[in-house]
């Protein structure tokens, strides 16, 4: 999920000009990516290619999930940034020009994520 917009509605609101923002995500079974967004087969490609590094297989994983995609979420998780920060400047995300910030799901069934902020600056 492209949450550039949404981050720079945060620095918007917040007035943040000029710092370090850093964004945690509150959970386990996802992450975050900065990553191309001139093409919608980027993010497929990456679907792609965690599926082939870590499926969703059972019994392949020791720790008993609630669910089959539980194990694997937690191990994508690993190889990916819970955290990611971010410099602000002139009150912008200096992201490239087809760069986004991206909310990294690893789990199927859809869930509610919370992410926290902390902004040093001014």
């Amino acid at each position: 999920m492209d949450i550039s917009d949404m981050v720079q509605s945060a620095v918007d609101e917040h007035e943040f000009d000029s710092g370090l923002l850093t964004l945690w995500c509150v959970h386990t079974g996802a992450s975050f990516l900065g990553q191309a967004n001139a093409d919608d087969d980027v993010i497929a490609d990456i679907n792609a290619f965690f599926e082939d590094l870590l499926p969703q297989k059972a019994g392949k994983y020791r720790h008993k999930p609630d669910h089959l995609d539980n194990a694997p979420s937690h191990l994508r998780a690993l190889l990916t940034q819970t955290q990611v920060s971010i410099p602000v400047e002139n009150e912008r995300l200096p992201l490239g020009k087809v760069q986004s910030l991206y909310l990294f799901e690893h789990r199927e069934a859809p869930k509610i994520r919370r992410i926290r902020c902390h902004f040093i600056g001014n």
